[in-house]
């Protein structure tokens, strides 16, 4: 299956304690010393004022990321534009680990007082519904590239996926392990 245009979402452990809108300035500081590799970083857009919306975007050439609160729950959400190289698991490589580095880089802003993101739990996305429509048919036809790549990213550990079936929203599907690892660990799987 030809399927490019994917993201993933990794929640936020302690949303409660964050505001949105210090994700301004942090942002911004990612756009002046290009923070992520082999992404050209370009503005920031401020929608934290609608109701489970993209929170703070920030817009790059390549994807797209944001502090997302999408279903009342915060977390970051990097969506990729462009294509990358290689198969549809490779792809789904690239994307998980550049989501994967905005989280660690995030966890390292002190000004953030500590945020962490969740590991056993990850939100996939396809926004493309010509490639990949909402059906039970497109689960089966990727299911088993996700098995792949979740295998060997949490190491044996039991998972899940879950299909999202409702045929009006996107292609999307929800993994739950059950075991969490830090993100640094993840990194280093991907």
């Amino acid at each position: 299956m030809e399927l490019q245009r994917l993201g993933i979402k990794l929640f936020v452990e302690n949303p409660s304690s964050l505001e949105m809108r210090s994700f301004i300035p942090i942002f911004h500081s990612w756009i002046q010393r290009q923070a992520i590799e082999g992404h050209l970083l370009i503005d920031i857009h401020d929608y934290s004022h609608v109701y489970r919306g993209p929170g703070i975007l920030l817009v790059a050439h390549e994807g797209n990321f944001s502090m997302d609160l999408s279903e009342d729950r915060l977390g970051l959400f990097y969506y990729r534009k462009q294509p990358s190289k290689g198969s549809l698991r490779d792809h789904i490589q690239t994307i998980f680990r550049t989501a994967l580095e905005a989280c660690r880089l995030l966890e390292e802003e002190s000004e953030l007082e500590g945020i962490r993101f969740k590991t056993d739990e990850v939100l996939v996305v396809a926004n493309d519904r010509l490639f990949a429509p909402n059906t039970p048919e497109t689960f089966l036809q990727l299911q088993p590239v996700f098995t792949e790549f979740f295998e060997e990213l949490f190491d044996g550990n039991d998972f899940t996926l879950n299909h999202r079936t409702d045929p009006k929203e996107r292609f999307s599907l929800t993994v739950q392990s059950t075991h969490s690892m830090d993100i640094k660990t993840l990194l280093e799987r991907t």
